[in-house]
């Protein structure tokens, strides 16, 4: 049966409903992590996350002085981590209200003054054409109503020869009913989409110099035995009982291991490709 799609709205209560789930859980970054090696358990969760944005700044390759838009910017992490350590101005953009004033606290409390952070809709920026030397899309394309649409956004807001970077979940194989009605309410999932999804929505965008690399076996197992890990330890039961109650918790705990299943039936790839022309 069709999906209804969450709105941007829906997704922004989403995420301020779950606030305290992914604070206790996974602290300060709302995404998964990266282990060089998959099967090094003594790497946290933070550690890893941190990792993953090294390497996302990497991939996106830009130059102290430039200005990036961050889509989907979480409670800041990633984009404060980038403008810290590549010296660069980020404009973070978020539907919920509580991510956005987290994130703003965060990059006080960090020390970073240009990373700043905004309630902006992805799917219509209010930014002028050619404004952002680069953007990136930090595991949030797979809420976007219309992923193509988003990238046409990118691409219109960022300057030729700019580069945008994607970090989501693709399919394998066509999701079941089953699978969806599982991933997609819990995550508040829009469309988990294909490689072939990406690559031709990509090119659809104008975009050119398509690179995909798979981080399937770092990202996907090892952070979801981390997830488990931390919801399984009385202290985080406890704080997240404090804000949602016993039944919703057993619920957590319970629903846990089918959304692994699930999670373990996908690919993740960080994608980058340009905008076409001359950089200035």
């Amino acid at each position: 049966m069709p999906v209804t799609k969450p709105t941007p709205t829906e997704i922004g209560q989403y995420y301020d409903t779950m606030a305290a789930f992914y604070q206790t859980l996974w602290g300060d970054s709302v995404h998964f992590g990266f282990w060089a090696d998959p099967t090094d358990t003594s790497v946290t969760m933070a550690e890893a996350q941190q990792a993953f944005t090294d390497l996302m700044i990497a991939q996106l390759d830009v130059q102290p002085g430039q200005r990036v838009l961050d889509v989907g910017c979480g409670t800041g992490r990633p984009g404060i981590q980038l403008s810290l350590k590549a010296g660069v101005a980020v404009t973070g953009i978020t539907v919920s209200q509580s991510q956005r004033d987290t994130a703003e606290a965060n990059a006080r409390a960090a020390g970073a003054a240009n990373a700043s952070f905004e309630l902006v809709n992805a799917m219509e920026l209010p930014y002028a054409d050619n404004s952002f030397d680069a953007a990136w899309a930090f595991e949030s394309f797979f809420h976007m109503p219309s992923r193509l649409q988003v990238l046409r956004e990118m691409a219109r807001v960022v300057k030729p020869g700019g580069k945008i970077v994607i970090a989501d979940f693709v399919t394998i194989r066509p999701m079941t009913q089953e699978e969806i009605d599982i991933a997609y309410p819990a995550f508040a999932v829009a469309e988990i989409g294909s490689y072939a999804d990406y690559i031709g929505e990509l090119k659809a965008a104008g975009l050119v110099g398509v690179y995909c690399r798979d981080v399937t076996i770092n990202t996907i197992h090892p952070s979801n035995v981390a997830t488990l890990g931390a919801l399984q330890t009385k202290e985080s039961q406890d704080i997240l009982i404090s804000v949602y109650g016993e039944p919703m918790v057993s619920g957590m705990l319970g629903g846990w291991s089918a959304i692994q299943t699930v999670n373990e039936t996908l690919s993740y790839i960080v994608v980058s490709a340009t905008k076409p022309g001359a950089s200035a």
